[in-house]
């Protein structure tokens, strides 16, 4: 007979997961938000995973160059100081994803790759750490906009649980990018679908599969890339928001009332005086 008890054993038992959205956050927007309660769900119902945290880690400022040769509208991407405090703003009504600053800190770019193998160091350090830690110890605080941003989650004690899975949660734009030649080495995919996994959303009417199906660096891994298909369509584009903001226009019930208030007290992406 099913119990709390026989509920709380299964979840210490199946493997724990960390999810990690990278990105600009141009500014975040609810679809954002909305990727993360999809992937967990997605996840958790498998019965094979079972989600305890979301991480939004964006991109420093010295994408810009990089925005830039690839795409002309990235020039305009808001600093760092401004898009890290957006989102803080944004996972204030959620009980599990955080904001990690640390790659927006970084003095240059950095490749997916190599913020996720920094994440599973830092997972596997909590969960290897042989004392609690003090509390000045366990949290790194910098001001940032008259904010304090909290990069750490609290370290766990080691003993037979096993660090949890960190997987990299995406669009399905990202996903076909995979496919673009010389925009990702060889090896960045493989490590990344290969040794963490990947979380797509996707929406109605496309086909990933066959995307995958048409890939062999994808195929072969296949088994790690769970596909999720947000049947609510909600088309929310941050290269769009910004347009609209540019032009006087409403974005609201698009972004977080608190992102929107802070965009226009700021005067961010071109947003007329009132």
């Amino acid at each position: 007979m099913f119990s709390l008890h026989n509920l709380k054993r299964n979840m210490a038992t199946t493997p724990k997961v960390v999810l990690i959205a990278c990105g600009s956050f141009n500014p975040v927007t609810n679809m954002h938000m909305r990727m993360f309660e999809l992937g967990r769900d997605a996840l958790n119902k498998t019965g094979r995973f079972h989600v305890i945290e979301g991480i939004i880690s964006p991109v420093s400022d010295h994408y810009k160059k990089k925005a830039i040769t690839m795409n002309p509208l990235g020039s305009d991407l808001a600093p760092a100081k401004h898009r890290t405090h957006m989102i803080k703003q944004a996972i204030k009504t959620s009980d599990w994803i955080r904001l990690d600053t640390w790659e927006s800190e970084q003095s240059q770019w950095l490749e997916t790759e190599k913020v996720l193998t920094h994440h599973r160091e830092a997972l596997d350090s909590r969960y290897n750490a042989n004392i609690h830690p003090t509390p000045t110890k366990r949290r790194k605080k910098t001001k940032t906009n008259e904010d304090e941003v909290d990069n750490s989650a609290p370290r766990i004690v080691a003993g037979s649980e096993e660090p949890p899975v960190l997987k990299l949660l995406c669009g399905a734009d990202l996903l076909e990018s995979f496919g673009t030649p010389g925009l990702w080495s060889d090896e960045d995919i493989e490590t990344i679908v290969g040794k963490h996994g990947l979380v797509c959303i996707t929406r109605a009417g496309t086909n990933p599969q066959k995307f995958i199906y048409e890939s062999d660096m994808l195929t072969k891994f296949q088994e790690n890339i769970l596909i999720v298909t947000e049947w609510m369509t909600n088309e929310i584009s941050a290269t769009k928001v910004r347009r609209a903001l540019g032009r006087g226009e409403s974005v609201k019930y698009l972004l977080p009332d608190p992102v929107i208030d802070y965009i226009r007290e700021q005067r961010l992406y071109g947003v007329p005086d009132k």
